[in-house]
């Protein structure tokens, strides 16, 4: 792990407190939601609940989960239903899209995707997230192995898709292994919080020390449709504007924070190029960083720039629900990222913030 770093401060005021409407890049807008969800198109929901006596719940369906996130102020929430089973066909699939577009409006953005999971692959365990795609793969069907994932991913037909890795553990997908070179840049996103459990954190490290260009998510992964208001977390995006594209494109963009809290806007530039992206190498990379939450009792007490290894960088305390800080670093480094640290979580940071790349 590298632990030297040389840190310059560029102000005499390492850090100022700031609104809720200062960032480094005006045009995007912060919306918070999920991107992991089930309804009764999976069918390991129709045989967990068999085990207990029970049938599917009524409420459990597209309707229901995109009209109890949009009452709960979600700004966007993606359902992504296991694909292995019989359940999930070619009309499951239409169905969701269809009741995807009814409930999105200049409010709510309702999106479908589907989650790939491949828990008997010779190649590899291990399950991903699937957005933007306009069919699906069945991951218990012939030949449809990690590696055929990888490959299908990775073909123009599939251009518009991009896929994320679901509660990683540090052995899956064959350690994280890439059977497709071309498929690194489909690879977009990676849960660092699935439901409320923070333990993927040393996956993140692994993914990106194997050359995976993934940037956090936390998915609520779950499995009816009556827990969405109490869900305390979220995934944060920086969008253009809070349409279906918006949010795709910010997805895949990878301008994403994995947080535990429900409204805390987080953004940063570096060198002036917003979080997510690929930045030039440089003598100097210096970052502006804004982060926001509007709820005044939610205090940030210590932001972090982290680096290759999980090697922090530089560290400041802050006691504010606003703060502004511009650290400039002059270690080369392969990526960067940020973490955000609040009263309320003092065991775990509170967001894992999209890393930039250095070219």
């Amino acid at each position: 792990m590298k632990t030297s770093f040389k840190l310059l401060i560029i102000t005499a005021a390492a850090f100022m407190s700031v609104s809720c409407t200062s960032d480094p890049a005006s045009s995007y807008r912060a919306v918070f939601g999920n991107t992991h969800s089930h309804c009764n198109y999976s069918g390991d929901i129709a045989i967990f609940r068999g085990k207990k006596g029970l049938g599917l719940d009524p409420g459990n369906t597209p309707q229901g989960h995109y009209g109890n996130a949009k009452a709960a102020g979600y700004d966007f929430y993606c359902i992504t239903d296991h694909s292995q089973y019989p359940c999930y066909t070619e009309e499951a699939w239409a169905d969701i899209q269809a009741q995807a577009e009814a409930f999105t409006d200049e409010n709510f953005v309702a999106l479908r995707g589907y989650e790939h999971s491949e828990n008997d692959g010779p190649d590899g365990r291990g399950h991903m997230n699937v957005w933007g795609s306009t069919t699906f793969l069945n991951a218990l069907a012939d030949s449809v192995s990690i590696e055929f994932f990888q490959n299908w991913l990775a073909t123009k037909a599939n251009k518009e898709a991009f896929a994320g890795f679901n509660h990683p553990k540090t052995d899956a997908y064959n350690d994280f292994h890439c059977y497709d070179e071309a498929v690194r840049d489909r690879m977009k996103l990676i849960e660092l919080i699935n439901g409320k459990n923070p333990k993927f954190y040393k996956s993140f490290l692994k993914a990106l020390s194997l050359g995976w260009k993934v940037s956090p998510v936390a998915g609520c992964d779950n499995h009816d449709a009556n827990n969405i208001a109490k869900w305390p977390c979220r995934t944060g995006l920086l969008v253009t504007a809070l349409t279906p594209d918006g949010v795709l494109d910010a997805m895949r963009s990878r301008r994403t924070w994995a947080m535990f809290d429900k409204n805390m806007d987080v953004r940063y530039s570096v060198n002036g190029v917003v979080m997510g992206s690929e930045i030039p190498a440089a003598a100097k990379y210096k970052f502006n960083i804004n982060i926001c939450d509007p709820d005044e009792d939610q205090v940030i007490n210590k932001v972090e720039i982290v680096g290759e290894d999980g090697a922090v960088l530089a560290s400041e305390e802050f006691s504010s629900n606003a703060v502004e800080w511009k650290p400039v670093i002059t270690e080369n480094q392969k990526y960067f990222f940020v973490l955000v640290y609040t009263e309320a979580y003092p065991e775990h940071p509170t967001a894992y913030v999209a890393p930039v790349w250095v070219k």
